[in-house]
């Protein structure tokens, strides 16, 4: 490990997906999510994020369609079938085989990639930057990986006493260059411009 990188996590995520995630010069976060076609790195600091994690669920989407589809598709195929009056034994047993293994493939695969997961926001706009697995690759790497990045947390917090002006305005820069870098998407980084440009104008009408 780089003299630089004071703490590092890989995770796989689903459909093989690649995560990486390194703590460095108790300073940054660098993630790198991807595969070897498609692969995204970005950076995001220490004070640009929220004093707390949430935890959310983690659903593989695309095998929960899967399993609807095909549980749907079987009864909604038998009343065509019933109605037309159609009478094809072969074929039924074809088609009703695919629809059933295409919901139980879909059921397997979004219980194998169903977890939990701690994500990560924004300070002031709360824009979700990252998530980490919970107990991914195995519990006590990921502890070991959130107790040194929650210190890490605390310490640059407790040693840089920004104004909140200061911190906006670093939290503005650092969501042009996610936007710029596609991390996040344009629109979401000017909802997030207007929130933040609301909260100094509120700020400095009472510092006022």
């Amino acid at each position: 490990m780089s003299s630089e990188v004071n703490a590092h996590l890989r995770q796989q995520g689903c459909y093989g997906q690649q995560r990486e995630y390194q703590i460095v010069k108790g300073r940054h976060i660098r993630i790198a999510i991807g595969s070897k076609t498609k692969h995204k790195i970005f950076n995001v600091p220490m004070l640009a994020l929220a004093e707390k994690s949430k935890l959310r669920l983690h659903i593989a989407w695309a095998w929960l369609w899967l399993a609807a589809c095909g549980l749907v598709a079987i009864p909604v195929y038998l009343l065509i079938k019933s109605g037309l009056g159609l009478n094809a034994r072969i074929l039924d047993f074809v088609i009703l085989a695919a629809l059933v293994a295409a919901a139980l493939v879909g059921l397997v695969m979004l219980a194998r990639n169903f977890a939990r997961k701690r994500v990560f926001f924004t300070a002031y706009s709360k824009v979700p930057l990252f998530d980490i697995l919970i107990s991914k690759p195995d519990h006590q790497s990921y502890k070991d990986f959130l107790d040194i990045l929650e210190s890490y947390l605390h310490q640059n917090r407790s040693e840089w006493n920004l104004k909140t002006d200061q911190q906006i305005a670093g939290e503005i820069r650092m969501l042009r260059r996610l936007a710029g870098e596609g991390v996040i998407s344009q629109k979401v980084y000017e909802a997030a411009k207007d929130r933040l440009f609301s909260i100094s104008n509120k700020s400095s009408r009472s510092a006022g």
